[in-house]
């Protein structure tokens, strides 16, 4: 019986390989004939957009690729590097560690409850204020 459940891996594979040359290459074509015509519409920034996909998608195909990253780089006017999430980067410090710690850069807030009514038929009842 064990040798029933050896076929999976196999299964797995035939399908990543599937994934990686057939439909990621089909999926990229798409987008590339969406963002010609995006354009043609006037829509720049999406086509840019579509581009963009496209050439992740036409990551093993490196003509494709290159062709799709320099539609890109023409409609955005923009160099390649700077098509990467804005978040990449490591965060910066904040407050800087050369700022005093003395002087805070926000204040702090606290939460008061105060004895308020919460309607006028009764007396009982909190409002809470923000003190700075």
């Amino acid at each position: 019986m064990k040798g029933c459940n050896r076929h999976n891996p196999a299964i797995a594979a035939v399908g990543a390989w599937w994934l990686s040359h057939i439909a990621g290459p089909v999926r990229a074509f798409h987008y590339g004939c969406a963002a010609e015509q995006d354009e043609r519409n006037g829509f720049p920034y999406t086509a840019a957009m579509e581009w963009r996909k496209a050439a992740e998608l036409f990551a093993a195909n490196a003509q494709a690729a290159e062709y799709s990253w320099r539609q890109w780089e023409r409609i955005m006017q923009l160099p390649r590097r700077l098509a990467g999430p804005v978040g990449d980067s490591e965060p910066a410090d904040f407050p800087p560690k050369s700022a005093s710690s003395a002087h805070p850069a926000i204040s702090p807030i606290t939460l008061t409850a105060l004895p308020y009514p919460v309607s006028p038929s009764s007396n009982t009842g909190t409002f809470i204020a923000l003190a700075v």
